[in-house]
């Protein structure tokens, strides 16, 4: 089987939790090797959260696939060393800490350039680099708030958070798809760059697009009112479920409406008047059939619509077992582990998942004797618990 597109590129992976392991985890699944360096104690989630099976967690598992795991304590200076090492044979370096931490254990941008004047360096923090809160620590739920994004998904003046860690995986899609671009300008320009991926700045520039229309001209007082409520139209109860619409055009509200019996609904004065009629409507119709009973409805419409999962039926939907979405790997301690398939599909250089997330320092020596490290070197670093 033909490598995946980012073969041949080797990136160093100095990121825990989230968003930085989502990141290295995409480039991974498109084929780049990525050598994952963890503290002793490891990634943060190898030790916290549940579930747990047989003391593998599945918060670190959802997130670490397609690596190699290497042990380095950086609290040491020969870690430090290992890490420059390592960093000058590959092609990019990711983390995540708190700003002011790399620089401070020597492996910040100026540091690792002196040794790879061609390396992409990213690094991933809660805030710009400039405001108030440069320095300021940050998880999901902050930038959730601070993005406006929890005010968006709120009702009636109460802000509610997404119930998933959407601002970190906003923030490592983000930096996955900078390096990609800070690659291919290394290779044609020679030289490699810093990458600053801000949390709040990938958040609103995932989220304030289409979410702020109604403040797009300024100034905004006369626009601001006149969006809806709502650009999403909220699933409608069903009979023996919920189905999912997502009428857009004028002719496939006239078609679903034509469908279900109610063409006057779509006769009346006004378009804004019109859909809030429809929408009642389909309310009160909903419920007195079957899921199935719309779906047929629906594409017999040539309407955008679906059935509304919960994991409990999604693994076992038609569409989601035919394109084999999930697969299932087995991990020598945890057993059969369920995960998605990478999200894209390469005609030629394929994405896939070539390795299950690893065990704690389970690549250090294959690692480090790929850097022509000597076996009575990596023997001594050992030793003194500079490696695992």
């Amino acid at each position: 089987m033909a490598e995946g597109p980012l073969a041949g590129f080797r990136i160093l992976d100095l990121t825990q939790v989230v968003s930085g392991p989502f990141a290295t985890q995409t480039l991974g699944d498109l084929g780049a090797d990525i050598i994952k360096v963890e503290p002793p104690a490891g990634d943060l989630t190898r030790s916290v959260g549940v579930p747990r099976k047989k003391g593998v967690a599945a918060g670190f598992l959802v997130f670490n696939r397609n690596k190699r795991s290497i042990v380095i304590d950086l609290k040491q200076s020969r870690g430090v060393d290992l890490v420059k090492m390592l960093a000058a044979r590959c092609d990019a370096i990711i983390e995540n800490n708190r700003p002011g931490v790399a620089d401070r254990l020597g492996i910040g941008y100026a540091d690792i350039r002196k040794v790879n004047p061609k390396i992409v360096y990213c690094a991933i923090h809660g805030f710009g680099a400039k405001g108030p809160r440069a320095d300021a620590p940050a998880f999901d739920p902050v930038i959730q708030g601070h993005s406006g994004m929890a005010a968006l998904q709120g009702s009636g003046g109460k802000p509610v958070a997404v119930r998933m860690a959407l601002a970190d995986k906003i923030s490592g899609m983000t930096a996955a798809l900078s390096i990609v671009a800070a690659l291919h300008a290394a290779r044609n320009r020679g030289v490699g760059q810093y990458v600053r991926v801000p949390m709040l700045d990938a958040m609103m520039a995932f989220a304030a697009n289409d979410t702020m229309i109604g403040y797009a001209f300024v100034p905004e007082d006369e626009f601001k009112n006149q969006v809806p409520n709502s650009l999403s139209i909220e699933p409608f109860r069903t009979k023996d479920g919920y189905v999912a619409i997502s009428p857009f055009t004028d002719a496939q509200w006239q078609r679903l409406t034509a469908g279900v019996g109610h063409p006057e609904w779509w006769q009346i004065p006004g378009r804004r008047e019109r859909i809030r009629t429809c929408l009642k409507g389909f309310a009160e119709l909903f419920p007195q059939q079957e899921t199935a009973h719309w779906l047929k409805i629906l594409k017999e419409s040539d309407c955008p619509g679906g059935p509304v999962h919960s994991y409990e039926t999604l693994f076992s939907d038609p569409e989601v077992v035919a394109n084999e979405s999930f697969t299932t790997y087995e991990h020598p301690e945890a057993g059969p582990v369920r995960t998605p398939r990478p999200g894209w599909r390469f005609s030629e250089t394929p994405a896939r998942i070539s390795r299950r997330p690893p065990l704690l320092g389970e690549h250090t020596e294959e690692i480090l004797r790929e850097a022509n490290i000597a076996r009575e070197t990596i023997e001594e670093l050992r030793a003194d618990k500079v490696i695992i």
